[in-house]
């Protein structure tokens, strides 16, 4: 029987975190993810908790990232209990770091060349790209939007999985609108305030095109050390 979707569970020491079942269980192939969020709001913790998951179902992935080095991932990941490197030694992670790979070397008008040519990238069953906006703020523009979104497509029509994480803030509001309205799963992250309770992060999805499960608009979260993303009481988000 052929796969028609990517199972997102995380069990360690034989507890769920519960996320997966707030989020549809299951991810259709074919699906491009865009995670939208200001700066500091947790786009990439949800990156690194989807990579986790996959990869402990027996999926392929690779993690472009403008953030972290190899070394500081395997530390973030390691501080959040998401035990990243075996998969990473096995062959099943290729991780890259722009901050690595291309540094100054590259004028960033060329990011979106270079990243649509890199063929290994995307030999993987899923291709998370962290953040888009931080990497494509100045190569991706109304002229090629059509050529991108193309691109997508092609690797969608294989089936692969894309999560992508953007700042609006980073780039042009029109080719953020555009993107955001070419996915099919929709989330927004935001930390906000809270009378009497402070500051909140909730993550709320906002579109699931394909969604065979029942899943949650809204979910009220935290970060914990050794434990990665916790649920919180659904009684402080709003």
């Amino acid at each position: 029987m052929v796969e028609s979707a990517k199972s997102i569970v995380l069990e360690r020491k034989g507890e769920k975190d519960g996320f997966a079942a707030r989020f549809g269980v299951e991810i259709p192939n074919g699906s491009l993810i865009f995670i939208e969020g200001g700066e500091g709001t947790g786009k990439s913790i949800f990156c690194q908790r989807f990579c986790i998951a996959l990869l402990n179902n027996g999926h392929t992935c690779s993690y472009v990232s403008t953030q972290f080095t190899v070394k500081s991932f395997l530390r973030q990941t390691a501080s959040v209990g998401y035990d990243i490197r075996k998969h990473l030694m096995s062959g099943k992670l290729l991780f890259i770091s722009t901050e690595v790979t291309l540094a100054e070397t590259l004028p960033k008008q060329s990011f979106l060349e270079l990243l649509i040519t890199t063929r290994s990238l995307f030999d993987a069953d899923v291709i998370i790209i962290d953040s888009l906006s931080t990497l494509l703020c100045e190569s991706l523009n109304k002229n090629n939007l059509v050529d991108f979104t193309s691109f997508i497509n092609r690797l969608k029509g294989t089936g692969k999985i894309i999560i992508t994480t953007a700042n609006p803030n980073e780039w042009p509001e029109d080719i953020h609108n555009s993107l955001k309205r070419f996915t099919e799963i929709h989330f927004r992250v935001a930390r906000q305030s809270m009378p009497g309770v402070g500051i909140v992060h909730n993550i709320y999805l906002e579109k699931f095109n394909g969604a065979s499960r029942k899943y949650e608009p809204l979910t009220t979260f935290s970060v914990r050390p050794g434990v990665g993303l916790t649920i919180e009481s659904s009684g402080v988000a709003f």
